[in-house]
Formats: C-alpha cells, structure tokens, sequence
C-alpha cells in the first residue's frame, strides 16, 4: 500500500472545494495517510453519496493513518485517500464503515496524490450506497449554509406559531401580508431557495435577530 506524507485536510458532511474551506474549519494536520487508486464510476459514487464500507476495505486500511496532534501523533481508525488518475478526496469513516465526512485537498496535495496513483493498480473495494444525495452544482457553500440557517430560524418561528413574525418577513420580502400563517411559511420557504435579494434580506434580518 502506497502513502501520502504531511497532508492538510478539511473534514465536512459535504464535499467543498479547497476554494471553499473557511478559517473557522477544525483542520486535520495529517502525518500519513493511505491511498487506494478505484475507478472513476467507484470515485464518483463515493464522492456524491453516503456510502458504506465492507469489513474487507476496512481492514485494508483499519489504524494506517496518523495525525499530528499537540505534540505527539495519533492513530486514526478509518481515514484514507480514493483516487484515480485525475482527481481524489479523503474520506472519514465511522466504526460502521460508513462516511461521515469528506475532504478535498489543497491543489499540490492533490497533485503529489495522483502522481502516486498513476503508479498503482487499482484495487477491489466493496461498498453500497446507503443515502444517494443530489448534487448542487450551483449554489456555493456559502449559499447552502447560510440556506440552511434561514430555513431553521424561519422553522423556529413556524414551530412557534407567531404569526406576526412570519407575517412581518412577508412585508419585507413581497410588501403585501398573508391572511394564513401556513401559505406564509411555505412563501417564504419558497423564496428563500431561489438566493435572491430577498434570500440576502431575510439572512441579516434573522442573523441580526440572532445576535441579540
């Protein structure tokens, strides 16, 4: 099994380019890592889906990666690079073989991983897709994110049943009232996926409301 030496990775539920880490993310200062060369149908469905690993993969790759940790290093479990010619991610597992989490690379890792990989031979791993995800290939991370924290403080007020609120956000985004809560939230929920200007509205309003 080939390795990779001294890498940086930024572990996420989704996949983000490395364009699109933030300073805030827990970043993993990797001492060593395996890589295992698959096909691109196999990287792909990897890359886009939740996946689960057989005991077969794990073992191949149960305990082989290390981490630079304060100032020692640490073995971890069931971390490792897929990849084919072209392109790669890091991938996180838990106990269950299942992905948790996910990583691009920064472009010279990237680079010094498939310059291995052109090396090897691809090897058999068995895995089945447990949760199939849609793919937005639109919408930046900083969209969908700042997407979901809207959602959930428009849930809140919903769950909340106050009406005045939800009915104070329609008069901001579409200068006109709902006569019924329920049409009001589904509006707004509506108007919230198309990242507008009204998406952009009602974020600092409920980020201002948030910081009170």
């Amino acid at each position: 099994m080939n390795y990779i030496y001294d890498v940086l990775l930024n572990f996420q539920k989704e996949y983000y380019d490395f364009f699109e880490w933030n300073q805030n993310d827990n970043i993993y200062h990797m001492r060593k890592l395996p890589i295992l060369k698959i096909t691109k149908k196999e990287l792909d469905e990897i890359k886009n889906n939740i996946v689960k690993f057989d005991n077969n993969t794990l073992n191949i790759i149960n305990s082989k990666s290390e981490r630079f940790k304060k100032n020692a290093i640490s073995k971890l479990k069931y971390i490792f690079i897929v990849g084919n010619d072209y392109e790669c991610l890091a991938i996180k597992l838990n106990k269950n073989g299942i992905i948790t989490h996910k990583s691009s690379l920064l472009p010279n890792e990237k680079d010094d991983v498939i310059d291995i990989l052109k090396l090897q031979k691809e090897i058999n791993i068995g895995y089945t897709i447990i949760k199939r995800q849609s793919i937005n290939n639109f919408k930046t991370r900083f969209e969908i994110e700042n997407e979901k924290f809207i959602l959930d403080e428009l849930d809140k007020i919903y769950k909340q049943n106050n009406f005045q609120k939800i009915n104070y956000l329609c008069l901001e985004c579409f200068n006109n009232s709902e006569s019924n809560i329920d049409k009001a939230y589904l509006k707004l929920k509506q108007e919230i996926k198309k990242t507008n200007n009204n998406f952009t509205k009602l974020y600092n309003i409920f980020k201002m409301i948030s910081q009170k």
